[in-house]
């Protein structure tokens, strides 16, 4: 063997083994052993170190989902969507001199796409965290939104030769999260950049403008023939889903998609914002992903807002106000101010990677968490316990409202099955099972986490006279109450879907496939995890699970 062949089969082996010393380090979460996560996936770096996390990018390619984590770029990787390993380390720091500007960053958060005119080469494209010299003699943080390639169809090793595409620069340092650039109907390539509505007024804080999308337009993605040009703002708000709560500051972590499953207008194009993911969610969200329903004339022209309007992905963060004002119906009953439930979304699922304009899947994968209650801080006290979400495939219905629903690959963890109607009966679910309630016009309730006890449990109800979702996890640590609006029954259909994970001590919970909660609870070691209907009416079925992770 030449030694030019030796030294590439020692890499090989040399990079295989750090893989494997990278999957054995990734299981971390606090708390007693029984409260961890057996589905959802807990590496360390997420759950043991800052709480919760960017999606920085997401891809599927050649059949494997890959997730990029945004502290770091760390890897994460499936074949099915259920069984996740860590993978080699994203885009690392170089020293970068591009246009006079300096940096050894990290990158920033930013997206994975693919190049149809390479082969679907695999790139990843992001901003310099920081710099210590920005570009032409600008402020540090006036750096430029680069791409880097994959060296192998793997994604084990990145180019650290940059692309760069255009320069940012913004009247104060902010994250410009990008969304993954697309090709519209036109044949362009477009992206957007998450700024805040200020730079032409005030360039002050609280900005009362709100968050802004920035687009630049290019005939091709890179290479020879790419030409980016800015094509100025196309949506600015300040608007949360609460009326009291306002958007001072900018889009955080934003994913841009279109050609969604069931869409009855065949335009709509759906923004996910992360509500003060970055600070000035003033009254609301605390972080967690919204939705915005568009549509646009054409493109490269300004997004319209479509009813229904503003949603949230997760309601997660949202408790009930202390002291509401008589007569006060549905959200208007809600602040959201408390921990975050999901957040940082971002999309994958199909093998093209424009996931605007070309049909195909489009699965929703964030972070839960961190944590809420004593049992998840760690030895400084702070909470942990983020994971990895449950992913959840997107479509929509004929009024433009976003569905979700967990995709169908998690059936295959399910194991012992049990069903009950028109019973109040508990069926032991264990602290690892899946719930799928059904329950009458009148509304209800189904109880998780039970422990035989009247008081120790996770009680999900639908209040039609409150018009709200609740879901009760105090008795096992939560601080709060946490709430969301209950969907509106459809034409000719007399009953709500409540479909739950529970997954030791993370309950993920859509109803009716629109509103949707993550809540932490703390059961003891021993709790069976009862299961049973509030009311003698309503259909209950119960799978307990396999683990999966971890």
């Amino acid at each position: 063997m030449c030694i030019r062949d030796r030294m590439t089969t020692m890499s090989t082996w040399a990079s295989l083994f750090m893989m494997a010393m990278l999957s054995s380090m990734a299981v971390g979460y606090p708390g007693p052993v029984h409260l961890h996560p057996r589905i959802h996936f807990t590496p360390s770096y997420v759950s043991d170190s800052g709480g919760w996390h960017d999606i920085a990018g997401a891809i599927t390619h050649q059949g494997v989902h890959h997730i990029y984590q945004g502290t770091g770029w760390n890897h994460a990787f499936s074949k099915d969507l259920v069984h996740w390993e860590s993978g080699a380390h994203g885009p690392k720091p170089i020293h970068e001199t591009y246009a006079g500007m300096i940096s050894d960053s990290d990158p920033c958060s930013g997206f994975i796409t693919k190049d149809p005119k390479d082969q679907n080469k695999v790139c990843a494209g992001f901003r310099q965290c920081g710099s210590t010299k920005g570009v032409d003699g600008g402020a540090a943080w006036d750096v430029p939104l680069e791409l880097r390639c994959a060296n192998d169809s793997a994604l084990t090793g990145w180019s650290e030769s940059p692309e760069y595409l255009f320069n940012v620069s913004w009247w104060r340092p902010i994250p410009y999260d990008p969304a993954r650039p697309w090709v519209d109907t036109d044949g362009k390539w477009y992206v957007m950049l998450s700024m805040d509505g200020c730079n032409t007024t005030t360039k002050q804080l609280p900005c009362h403008e709100g968050g802004q999308l920035m687009m630049w337009s290019s005939p091709a993605l890179r290479g020879p023939t790419a030409d980016w040009q800015q094509v100025g703002p196309v949506f600015t708000s300040n608007a949360t889903v609460l009326k009291d709560g306002f958007l001072s500051k900018e889009f955080v972590t934003i994913d841009f998609i279109g050609s969604l499953e069931g869409d009855a207008f065949g335009d709509t194009r759906i923004f996910l914002n992360n509500v003060g993911g970055n600070g000035g969610g003033d009254g609301c969200c605390d972080g967690t992903t919204s939705w915005f329903p568009f549509s646009q004339s054409a493109p490269g022209q300004p997004f319209k807002v479509e009813a229904p309007g503003q949603g949230m992905v997760d309601w997660g963060s949202f408790s009930l106000k202390p002291s509401p004002a008589s007569g006060t119906f549905g959200v208007d009953l809600l602040t959201g101010v408390s921990s975050r439930g999901l957040s940082m979304a971002r999309t994958l699922g199909s093998e093209d990677a424009n996931q605007v304009t070309v049909p195909g899947r489009r699965t929703l994968i964030g972070w839960t968490g961190p944590a809420d209650g004593a049992a998840f801080k760690d030895a400084a006290g702070v909470l942990q316990g983020s994971a990895q979400a449950l992913p959840r495939d997107l479509s929509l219905n004929s009024n433009r409202e976003l569905l979700q629903r967990f995709v169908p690959e998690l059936e295959m963890l399910r194991a012992l099955h049990t069903t009950r109607t028109d019973t109040t009966q508990a069926v032991a679910g264990g602290l690892r099972a899946e719930v799928v309630a059904r329950i009458g016009s009148g509304g209800g309730s189904v109880t998780v986490l039970g422990d035989g006890t009247s008081q120790t449990k996770v009680e999900i109800s639908l209040l039609p006279s409150k018009g709200l979702v609740t879901v009760n996890a105090t008795s096992l640590g939560n601080t709060a109450v946490r709430a969301g609006p209950l969907p509106q029954l459809q034409d000719n259909v007399s009953e709500w879907s409540v479909h739950a994970m529970i997954d030791h001590s993370i309950i993920e919970i859509i109803v009716s496939n629109m509103t949707a909660l993550v809540v932490y609870a703390a059961p003891d070691a021993s709790c069976p995890g009862l299961v049973a209907l509030g009311q003698p009416k309503g259909t209950l079925d119960v799978w307990t699970l396999n683990p999966a992770n971890n």
